[in-house]
């Protein structure tokens, strides 16, 4: 009975290894994204965290353009808020003077020192430690471009509609990101769905919407929130559901339009052979983030 005990325990551990092995074979890829795109930082101690009434600081910020789109001079707006009156000679808003080219495998991203102030000065007499908190908001136009491969036809040895056409690489570095593009037939038409996230940690507005008004909160802007454009490049035939640039704004199965952040549907009639066919998605936007940083204005000594 002993040595039958251990021929069952090997036997057990033999099953559990094919089995966990089988899982491991069945496991899908996980898809990693980049959304790095325009970073911005203030720069150490310019300013200090603490301020004293009466001296004179820097107030410098670095931006560094670490995705894949480039960023033309004036194209982006960054805005210093929480300053206001505690604090003289500040520029509350300024844009970029340098072209910001995007990061490849060649080439860094473009970058620049932007100048709030040289010589900021608290000016207020106070008789006790007064707290701010700096508010530092870029606002800049971006692209995320998506490139993939399709099935066009009802599948066969060539290439199959099943399964998930994204992998790791499909999309250019960015914060909006198609993280899902699959293919079904319905019929006989073929049918391309996909999905548009939001995987950054700001806020994404139409390319058309303006950095200045967004700020203030102008309501015919946040009209335009969680909205992109879209360029669809795909084989003749295909037509996807999308809303119309122009008024009055209405749905239209075109190939270029605006769309909200979500699922995107496309289609075609299926063609009579099988084939595999590339398609380039090119996303427009403009997107808003937010840092923040806390300081302290001590009384004059």
């Amino acid at each position: 009975m002993k040595f039958d005990s251990k021929i069952l325990i090997i036997f057990s551990l033999i099953i559990i290894l094919i089995l966990a092995g089988g899982q491991a074979g069945c496991r899908k890829e996980e898809v990693r994204f980049n959304t790095t795109a325009l970073v911005m930082n203030f720069v150490e101690d310019a300013p200090p965290i603490e301020l004293v009434t009466g001296l004179s600081y820097p107030i410098y910020v670095d931006i560094r353009n670490f995705g894949g789109y480039d960023i033309p001079e004036g194209a982006a707006k960054f805005y210093l808020g929480g300053v206001g009156d505690n604090l003289k000679n500040v520029e509350t808003s300024v844009q970029n003077v340098n072209f910001l080219d995007k990061k490849t495998e060649m080439q860094e991203g473009g970058q620049e020192r932007l100048i709030f102030a040289t010589e900021a000065q608290p000016w207020k007499e106070l008789p006790a430690v007064f707290d701010i908190n700096l508010q530092l908001s870029s606002c800049y136009r971006y692209a995320t471009i998506t490139q993939t491969s399709i099935c066009v036809g009802k599948g066969s040895a060539v290439c199959s509609i099943e399964g998930e056409k994204i992998k790791t690489g499909s999309n250019s570095a960015g914060p909006i990101q198609i993280t899902s593009l699959t293919e079904s037939i319905v019929g006989n038409k073929l049918y391309v769905k996909f999905t548009i996230e939001n995987k950054g940690l700001g806020e994404v507005y139409l390319p058309t919407a303006d950095c200045d008004k967004i700020q203030i909160g102008d309501i015919n802007e946040m009209a335009k929130k969680d909205q992109v454009e879209i360029v669809i490049e795909a084989e003749e035939g295909f037509s996807c559901r999308l809303q119309a640039t122009a008024e009055p704004y209405g749905s239209i199965d075109s190939l270029s339009g605006t769309t909200h952040v979500g699922q995107v549907t496309c289609q075609k009639i299926l063609p009579e052979d099988t084939h595999l066919s590339p398609i380039k998605i090119i996303i427009s936007y403009k997107y808003r983030e937010t840092t923040t940083k806390s300081i302290e204005i001590l009384p004059a000594s």
